[in-house]
């Protein structure tokens, strides 16, 4: 196969998220920290199996304190490594041209509140560099745990890297879990609560679906003010920053301890009051931040459903509420992107946290590596 030449240097970043519907490979070429380009996507579906036993170790991980302590730790990593390679072959780029893989990996455990505190994110990156003859990247939030932070949200620095200062801007990822970055100097960032967690696991606890396709099924139910006001009373939507949080926290088991009586709602009542949850959170969280108009850029999976965007325009009257395609990165790839970047810091020892969004006491280099083993097994 005939090599193409590349200027930049070529990182693949990886990016599994609390939707837990898969895995977003992106290959990016990057010149500096701060002048990258988007080389090819792909996105790799996980099968029933996987989703249903990363959602178990996220719900009953008690007893995990390290990566190792659950099987997925080992078992996802040829998962991620297939993504690359297939990622690869559809760019028609060899792997000796790439010069790292950054994997976020999948959290299943969120402790930063803990002591010591800690953070679980599975996919062994040893296993991942040595299947595909790559260097890798992972464990990204610890370094940040060690300096006093929250280990997350890791997107705020990227967002201001690549995005710019942008005084009236608001950078909000809605996944699983919904993130907003404000770019205005300090630069503050924190997870507002659940995005898509609770109507993705609601409707397929009903309905055997893995997601609410355009909200259609929340869109023919009622807003419960019970159920809403039950559901905002819980103390994480009235903390300040710096903060974060997960799956681990935010699901089915939280829906029914702050509404036991659940069950005499109408369900689709139930998914279009979770929608309000979603967007009366994130409503608030911009309030506190101070801007009172300007720009909301959205990315992740919530930038695909016009019921989650037409709520927050209604609710954010005095904002522009568009995607990030508007800034020159396709909405559903600002992740994996932006842990590509991650992996470039790393491998150029650029310090990649803001204590400002973590409350880390100190900046530092973000991620560590594994080199992949003489004797693997390598892609051809």
């Amino acid at each position: 196969m005939k090599k193409t030449i590349f200027a930049e240097e070529l990182f693949i970043g990886l990016m599994s998220g609390t939707s837990i519907d898969g895995i977003d490979a992106a290959l990016v070429a990057f010149d500096s920290a701060r002048k990258l380009r988007l080389v090819e996507t792909q996105f790799t579906e996980f099968d029933n199996n996987i989703r249903a036993a990363i959602n178990d170790a996220a719900q009953n991980n008690l007893k995990l304190a390290r990566n190792e302590d659950s099987a997925l730790h080992k078992s996802l990593a040829p998962i991620y490594a297939a993504a690359c390679e297939t990622l690869l072959a559809k760019a028609k780029i060899p792997a000796d041209m790439v010069s790292g893989i950054a994997n976020h990996g999948q959290t299943v455990k969120h402790e930063p509140g803990a002591s010591p505190p800690y953070s679980l994110q599975l996919g062994d990156g040893q296993i991942i560099a040595n299947l595909t003859g790559i260097k890798t990247y992972t464990q990204f939030r610890q370094a940040d745990l060690a300096a006093g932070g929250q280990g997350a949200p890791l997107m705020p620095a990227f967002h201001k890297a690549v995005f710019g200062d942008q005084q009236t801007s608001l950078v909000l990822n809605i996944g699983g879990i919904a993130n907003i970055t404000r770019l205005k100097e300090p630069l503050i960032g924190f997870d507002t609560g659940p995005g898509n967690v609770l109507l993705d696991q609601w409707i397929e606890r009903h309905l055997n679906l893995p997601y609410d396709k355009n909200g259609e099924w929340a869109a023919k139910g009622k807003i419960n003010n019970k159920l809403i006001s039950a559901l905002l009373s819980d103390p994480y939507f009235s903390a300040p920053h710096p903060k974060s949080t997960g799956t681990d926290y935010f699901n089915l088991a939280w829906l029914n301890s702050r509404y036991p009586a659940l069950n005499k709602l109408a369900v689709e009542d139930v998914q279009a009051t979770l929608v309000e949850l979603t967007l009366i959170s994130i409503r608030d969280a911009i309030i506190k931040l101070g801007i009172d108009q300007g720009s909301v850029f959205i990315c992740g999976g919530g930038a695909n459903n016009p019921l989650i965007l037409g709520g927050l325009a209604a609710k954010l009257r005095n904002f522009d509420v568009q995607t990030t395609n508007r800034l020159g990165v396709p909405s559903d790839w600002v992740e994996a992107v932006g842990f590509a970047w991650l992996g470039y810091c790393c491998a150029h020892k650029i310090v990649s946290n803001i204590p400002s969004v973590t409350g880390a006491k100190s900046k530092v280099v973000l991620g560590e590596v594994f080199i992949p083993q003489a004797s693997a097994k390598k892609m051809r």
